[in-house]
């Protein structure tokens, strides 16, 4: 099974995570404006992440009703680690700098970073 998902699966799967089980006119409302797809390329996508094994459905009378297989936790570790496979290990610390000043984190997300750094410096010692 692949273990990243493309940007328009990103998009399917936030759209998911949180707000299950949904059919695939809920998932197109749950997007709301943050696509311009057809009906059909919704649908595409959500057989796409059923064949990968990202999602699942039950099906109720004529509706298929949608929810994801995988936590978005899960996800989130498989494309870091895939983004630190691609670099063999080199420049790790430039890429975590990076992407903490490209994340524009909110003062509870740095007060967070800032102590899982300090609880890391302690384990160290």
């Amino acid at each position: 099974m692949k273990t990243t998902l493309t940007n328009p699966e990103w998009a399917v799967m936030s759209a998911l995570w949180g707000k299950e089980p949904q059919t695939l006119s809920g998932v197109i409302r749950s997007m709301g404006d943050a696509v311009s797809w057809s009906y059909t390329t919704y649908a595409t996508y959500l057989s796409k992440l059923c064949k990968k094994g990202f999602v699942g459905f039950e099906l109720k009378g004529r509706d298929k009703f949608y929810y994801p297989l995988v936590e978005m936790d899960e996800c989130i570790r498989a494309e870091s680690k895939n983004i630190f496979e691609k670099m063999s290990g080199a420049g790790a610390k430039q890429l975590l700098v990076c992407m903490i000043r490209e994340g524009r984190l909110s003062k509870d997300d740095q007060q967070e970073l800032k102590a899982l750094i300090d609880e890391l410096s302690e384990g160290s010692e």
